[in-house]
């Protein structure tokens, strides 16, 4: 564990880093080192007692991005491996304030990896969730690289199912929609970023407004969302990484958690070309309902629920429906 204390013996990369300032003495790296690891246990303590989760993957998730280490596993495996500059020392307290506050490591450090992107993160644009990677991987599953395919995002968040749809599929084209502004304008910079804006278009729109709807294309491939499944009545039990820094309409699915799944079941039936396919991350209660109520309006949608599929946690997390 890199939180034990620090021995007298200091690795030689680790002093070659630090002696490239001329003026650092021997007895300042030594001091800088046990400061270092003082540091460390310091926070360590301070996470335990106020029950931050994940004291350890915090801690060295926020040293990584201080030390500019680019993987974990890169990090120190021992606290006599690593030492901070007193500027990164400072940064790496003001860090570890905001983590106190409970706020969301990916905000902290302003980027979080999905699949293999490295996206943008800021407040309060959702944060992508591991089993949203596992629904970008299904839908993969039924295409050719080189297929020429029209695909629909509704809430876009991040663009962490857009961009890895493009990145993956270099022929097709994308139309993202939000009703949030700040997360098409992130959607938009992450596009940027990877060179993949020319084959993306970001559309700021609420589902349940008609205003854009002409815009989008009424031949599509796909659609895929993951939608605001929480029923309301659950939103209050929600941990404070979410409810103090999240934007809450990301979650919001009405009473039942089916509000915005029912109007992506309307705009797939108008927007759908026969045999294209929704794909939806739902809530695990979800799939049985859904199939429900696709039986009970097949006259008027002409959707069939095709399957659920279960995420890593063996939860009924996946919804695939396809155009009749």
């Amino acid at each position: 564990m890199f939180l034990r204390r620090i021995d007298t013996r200091v690795p030689l990369p680790w002093i070659n880093r630090l002696l490239n300032n001329d003026n650092l003495t021997i007895n300042t790296l030594f001091k800088r080192c046990i400061g270092s690891v003082k540091l460390l246990e310091k926070w360590k303590k301070k996470f335990d007692e106020e029950k931050v989760p994940e004291v350890q993957s915090s801690l060295k998730i926020i040293l990584a991005h201080v030390l500019n280490v680019k993987k974990l596993r890169d990090l120190p495996q021992s606290s006599n491996e690593f030492s901070m500059t007193k500027s990164e020392q400072e940064q790496f307290e003001k860090l570890c304030e905001c983590r106190m506050a409970r706020m969301p490591i990916q905000y902290i450090i302003g980027e979080w990896d999905f699949r293999e992107l490295t996206l943008k993160m800021q407040p309060p644009v959702f944060i992508p969730r591991p089993e949203t990677e596992e629904l970008v991987e299904l839908i993969l599953q039924q295409y050719e690289v080189n297929e020429s395919l029209s695909f629909l995002e509704v809430g876009c968040g991040s663009g962490c199912i857009s961009l890895s749809l493009l990145f993956s599929l270099p022929k097709s084209k994308l139309i993202a929609i939000d009703q949030s502004q700040m997360a098409c304008d992130l959607t938009m910079e992450n596009a940027k970023r990877l060179q993949l804006e020319d084959r993306i278009q970001v559309i700021c729109h609420k589902l349940t407004e008609q205003s854009h709807l002409n815009e989008i294309d009424n031949g599509l491939d796909l659609i895929v969302s993951n939608p605001p499944y929480v029923p309301n009545r659950d939103l209050l039990d929600l941990e404070p990484e979410i409810k103090l820094y999240e934007d809450l309409r990301a979650l919001d699915g009405g009473t039942d958690g089916l509000a915005v799944i029912k109007d992506l079941l309307r705009l797939a039936t108008k927007t759908l070309k026969r045999n294209g396919h929704l794909w939806l991350e739902v809530n695990p209660t979800h799939p049985e309902l859904i199939q429900k109520y696709l039986q009970e309006h097949i006259s008027e949608l002409q959707l069939k629920f095709v399957a659920s599929y279960k995420d890593v946690f063996q939860k009924e997390r996946f919804v695939e429906i396809t155009k009749l």
